[in-house]
């Protein structure tokens, strides 16, 4: 069956739909065909900005689910049929083999998941790429004990706090930690607390309050034995600076680097940006990957200990994309993925 996608032709162009090559799966690679792709917003900033050194014309899209077609050399555990959720590794980012705005796409077998097919594709392809860079900020970088699959988990004796519990990475955030058996302080605005409450936070902080409003709340539900801020914009940023400098000084993680409009961060504030996922790819943190692919996701969203990222469901096929990367510019999602299957035809 022949592929199709949505290339970008250079750096900041706009997307549009064309004939792909279907590919032949490497050795540790499969084939898949993709049911759903979901957008994040790193991708919006490479169309926007060109921000990446990637080869052009190329294939965004970094976060897919769908059904496998074939397998590579040396793969185990998969065969042809059975329902998988993939992200891109950070090897296969220049390669539009990989990209996951077309019907047919290579998954690296070391980031993906077997999903059971009670799951629905949204479900997994808007969760896993979230997940993994979560699980790696709070288990790596922040040293939190990984959550139990079954059963509770006994009380950790320790504070986090997350900020934006309301956001895509930070509702996952929340349950991972809270399940691990930690206090979780979030912040959320009102219209998605009953959401967030859900997900097993201790304490909400209204973040739509004055800012120096939260600074205090802040203050009055510290101290926290980790930070991690999964908003990152510069009104957060200033937020948590501000509660930090009223500190003395510390450190927090935060899930995406300094855009224009972010304030000046001071000597005694250090706030932490890493290529979270990429930590995946190292030899020591291999275990963990696989509880993540192998176990956690799949057990996790089949039995609802993960509760999927919330979708923004996009009709139309593999022409909306640019839709979807227009609408992540402008700031037009909040707390959802944006989701498309691109099998499905253009409506009128």
């Amino acid at each position: 069956m022949a592929n199709q996608a949505s290339w970008i032709p250079a750096p900041t162009k706009q997307v549009s739909v064309g004939p792909a090559e279907t590919y032949t799966p490497g050795p540790n690679e499969l084939l898949v065909k993709i049911n759903s792709v979901a957008f994040t917003p790193i991708e919006a900033k490479i169309q926007k900005f060109g921000t990446h050194p990637i080869p052009y014309p190329n294939i965004l899209g970094t976060s897919f689910s769908g059904t496998v077609e074939s397998v590579g050399e040396g793969v185990t555990g998969f065969e042809k049929g059975d329902h998988v959720a993939s992200i891109r590794s950070g090897k296969t980012l220049a390669d539009p083999r990989f990209g996951g705005y077309q019907k047919f796409a290579l998954a690296p077998l070391n980031s993906a998941s077997k999903i059971p097919k009670s799951v629905p594709f949204h479900s997994s392809s808007a969760t896993i790429i979230n997940l993994a860079a979560i699980t790696s900020a709070l288990s790596i970088h922040l040293g939190l004990e990984r959550p139990p699959l079954s059963g509770t988990a006994s009380p950790k004796g320790k504070k986090v706090l997350i900020y934006g519990g309301s956001s895509s990475c930070g509702g996952l955030a929340v349950k991972y930690a809270a399940t691990a058996g930690y206090e979780v302080v979030t912040t959320s605005s009102n219209r998605n607390k009953d959401f967030v409450q859900s997900l097993g936070p201790a304490t909400i902080i209204d973040h739509e309050q004055a800012p120096a409003d939260v600074v205090a709340d802040l203050k009055k539900y510290g101290p926290y034995d980790a930070v991690l801020d999964t908003i990152g914009l510069p009104a957060p940023t200033a937020i948590l600076v501000e509660y930090f400098e009223s500190l003395g000084g510390g450190a927090y993680n935060t899930m995406i680097p300094p855009i224009p409009g972010t304030r000046a961060i001071p000597d005694n504030v250090k706030r932490i940006f890493a290529p979270y996922s990429f930590a995946f790819d190292e030899p020591q943190h291999k275990p963990l990957a696989q509880w993540l692919y192998e176990e956690y996701l799949p057990k996790g969203l089949e039995s609802g200990l993960i509760v999927p990222t919330r979708q923004h469901v996009l009709t139309g096929g593999l022409e909306k994309a640019q839709e979807a990367l227009d609408l992540m510019n402008q700031g037009g999602v909040s707390g959802k993925k944006l989701v498309l299957d691109p099998w499905e035809a253009t409506t009128s």
